[in-house]
Formats: structure tokens, C-alpha cells, sequence
């Protein structure tokens, strides 16, 4: 039987969460990763309904997003892990639907509003890094193109990243609110769904040892110096620590 294979972005944080997922509930899988603009033609062939990644596609069904390959995976999973706790469900999954619209939508915008409006080579070199030759030339022949497609999707500029850093920095402190208590994760007493998706979305402020594209996640300058004024945040100190424990080195 073929290895699922899971579509991503290298530098997506969702890419990273399903990636994660996967990995703690030992599913063995195969990665590809794609570009922006080749995701839209994998996507279609695929048969889902949008194009956004991750994208999972097994032997007899493909998986759309993040939180819905987490959901594949748990019933798929040769090992005891489960990473929704029965008595935690509902609150597992209205955490992690706030970390994915809200967290997850913010960080990104953030990113790329000085990153691809202003630095656009870094985010060029990190989405090729591993494509093929000839994708990757492809990739970088059309990157002016892609660049003002992202740029309108995900509307991008100064005062939109100056909302989301904002809007990150409060999501980040309702985290620091949850950790006061002394609690190791935040929903149950063991690691779950909620604490991959915080920790993958939130990835690129804390800056973790083993993330699989850790090396490559630069920040455009100002991001960075918001970044060092952030480090010691309860929020991010906890993220760091989640990935010490709980990623699998690859």
C-alpha cells in the first residue's frame, strides 16, 4: 500500500500542524511540496474544493486542512495516542477553531505584509528550497506574478500588518492568561490537538528547536526586533518547550 502524501507549503504554519500531527500518531506519509500557483493545479486534480493546503490524499480519500487531517489521522493511527481527549472534546475543538481563524489568519498576514511586500527574496527562497529544478525555475520565472496574487489574496500591506501584529499580540496574551495558573497545556492534563495547533501557529514568534523549516523561517526586520522584544512572553517560552518535548526530530 502507497504512503499517504501530504501537500504543504515548507513555510506554511498550518502545513506544519497536520505535518506534526501526523508524526506524533506515526502515520507514515510522504511529503511534496509545492509553490504558490502549483498548489492550484494539485489542488484541482485532487477533486477538493478549494486550493488552500495541507492536503492529504490517501489510497481512498483526500483530507482538506489542517484540523480535518488531525481528525483522519486519529482514526487512523496503528499506536494509543489520541490527541482529542473524550472529556476535553468540545473545548479542544472551539480552542483550536479560535487558533486556526483568528491566530493562524493574523500570524500569516503579519508575516507577509512586510516579508513578501518588502523582502519578497526571502519568502521566494524559502518556498523553492525544496521543489525540483525545474519547478523551482519555474517558481522563480513567475515570482513577480505570484507575488501580487498573494499580495491581493491575502491583503497585504503596512497598515494590514500593523492590525494583525496586534491582533497576534492579543491572542498571545489570552495564551499567557491560560498558562498563569501553572498548567503544562491548555485544554487537558496531556498534550493535544490544541497545544500542536498553538504551537505550530504561533511558531515564528517563539522560534523553536525542531520545526522542520526552523532554518528557514528568517524574519523581515521589524518582525524580528518585535520578535526579541517578545521572547521571554510566558506564551512563546511555553511553545519552545512544547516543541522540545513533543516533536519528533527529523
Amino acid at each position: 500500500m502507497n504512503k499517504p502524501i501530504l501537500y504543504i507549503f515548507a513555510i506554511s504554519h498550518y502545513c506544519e500542524k497536520a505535518r506534526w500531527a501526523l508524526d506524533y500518531l506515526e502515520i507514515d506519509h510522504q511529503i511534496r511540496y509545492l509553490s504558490p500557483g502549483m498548489h492550484i493545479d494539485v489542488a484541482k486534480n485532487l477533486g477538493v474544493p478549494a486550493s488552500s493546503l495541507p492536503i492529504l490524499a490517501d489510497t481512498n480519500e483526500v483530507i482538506q486542512g489542517s484540523a480535518e487531517i488531525i481528525d483522519w489521522a486519529q482514526k487512523n493511527t496503528a499506536t494509543q495516542h489520541s490527541l482529542t481527549p473524550p472529556d476535553k472534546e468540545t473545548q479542544c475543538l472551539d480552542f483550536e477553531q479560535r487558533l486556526d481563524n483568528v491566530a493562524g489568519v493574523h500570524t500569516r498576514r503579519y508575516f507577509y505584509s512586510e516579508a513578501l511586500v518588502e523582502n519578497s527574496n526571502m519568502v521566494l527562497q524559502t518556498f523553492t528550497k525544496d521543489l525540483q529544478p525545474a519547478e523551482r525555475e519555474s517558481v522563480t520565472k513567475e515570482w513577480p506574478m505570484i507575488r501580487e496574487m498573494m499580495i491581493q489574496m491575502m491583503d497585504l500591506g503596512a497598515a494590514q500588518g500593523e492590525e494583525s501584529k496586534q491582533i497576534v499580540n492579543r491572542e498571545l496574551a489570552w495564551i499567557d492568561e491560560l498558562l498563569a495558573d501553572g498548567r503544562s497545556y491548555l485544554v487537558a492534563d496531556r498534550f493535544s490537538r490544541v497545544d500542536i495547533a498553538a504551537a505550530s501557529l504561533f511558531a515564528r514568534q517563539a522560534a523553536p528547536e525542531g520545526h522542520p523549516s526552523g532554518r528557514f523561517m528568517e524574519l523581515p526586520p521589524r518582525m524580528a526586533a518585535t520578535q526579541k522584544s517578545w521572547h521571554n512572553r510566558p506564551s512563546l517560552q511555553w511553545i519552545r518547550g512544547i516543541y522540545r518535548k513533543h516533536r519528533k526530530k527529523l
